[in-house]
């Protein structure tokens, strides 16, 4: 599980701190002295609102948020103001959990309904990193447990549309080059030809009280739905194909493809 260590004088904030940790089912170590923080590589955050330039280097790489007015001079550190909202603390451990950027611009500000277009090149090198830009709002109405079943299902999902779609890779194809070792030479090989490199995903989101709804649309061909293998089928077991649906199912509430089989539509209930 994930750690949040903290050593907060203020009981006020000790508290939203400790709320937070509760609903986010995150390990909350609440030391009473900076002394006692002890290294842990699972601890995602550090937070104070007493600044202590000499703790720092003990910290290691263990990111710092400081809570208050006055700002320590070391770089690195994020800061949220003592009337910090839990949202905004989820934001902050969003964006550090996944070496995004924490926009101190928003902190006033939280969605209530929202949705957008992307055009998405074929970059299956960086999908966790894509998945992340696409879905940092996803943090204004997702716990984290929901919001990183949601982004494994997704990333399944853009794989499938770059991989099997836009560069016309089929599960054949990824299963051999995979066995003898080839996977990322075939890869490379249509991200540079002319037949794929222009095509792009089309992701389109919207989120409102009632829920997400995704589709993920590429420019391939398409395929036909009916035919996927059972992935829980003992002969079906070495084939890659259609495991990434399984899992996405697993996370949503629906998933369905258009007729041509080159869009899918994910819905989540709140």
């Amino acid at each position: 599980m994930k750690k949040l260590t903290c050593f907060i004088n203020d009981s006020k904030l000790l508290e939203k701190v400790e709320s937070f940790c509760t609903k986010e089912k995150f390990i909350l170590d609440a030391i009473s002295s900076p002394d006692e923080f002890d290294y842990d590589a699972a601890t995602v955050i550090y937070i104070t609102d007493e600044p202590q330039k000499n703790l720092f280097p003990a910290l290691k790489d263990t990111p710092v948020c400081i809570v208050g007015e006055g700002k320590a001079d070391v770089a690195g550190l994020h800061y949220l103001r003592n009337d910090f909202e839990y949202i905004h603390l989820r934001c902050l451990v969003d964006a550090i959990t996944h070496n995004g950027c924490f926009e101190q611009a928003t902190i006033s500000v939280e969605p209530v309904s929202t949705n957008r277009i992307y055009k998405i090149k074929n970059d299956i090198f960086n999908i966790e990193k894509i998945i992340f830009a696409l879905t940092k709002d996803f943090v204004y109405f997702l716990n984290f447990s929901d919001l990183e079943k949601v982004r494994v299902g997704l990333s399944e999902m853009l794989t499938n549309a770059i991989e099997h779609g836009n560069l016309g890779i089929t599960g054949d194809d990824k299963l051999h080059a995979t066995e003898d070792g080839s996977y990322y030479d075939l890869v490379n090989q249509r991200l540079s030809s002319e037949q794929y490199i222009s095509k792009l995903v089309t992701f389109t989101y919207k989120i409102d009280k009632e829920g997400i709804i995704i589709d993920i649309e590429d420019e391939g061909s398409g395929f036909n739905v009916e035919e996927l293998p059972d992935p829980t089928d003992p002969e079906s077991l070495l084939k890659l194909h259609g495991r990434g649906i399984l899992i996405t199912r697993m996370y949503f509430d629906d998933v369905s493809y258009n007729e041509k089989g080159n869009k899918v539509t994910l819905s989540k209930r709140f």
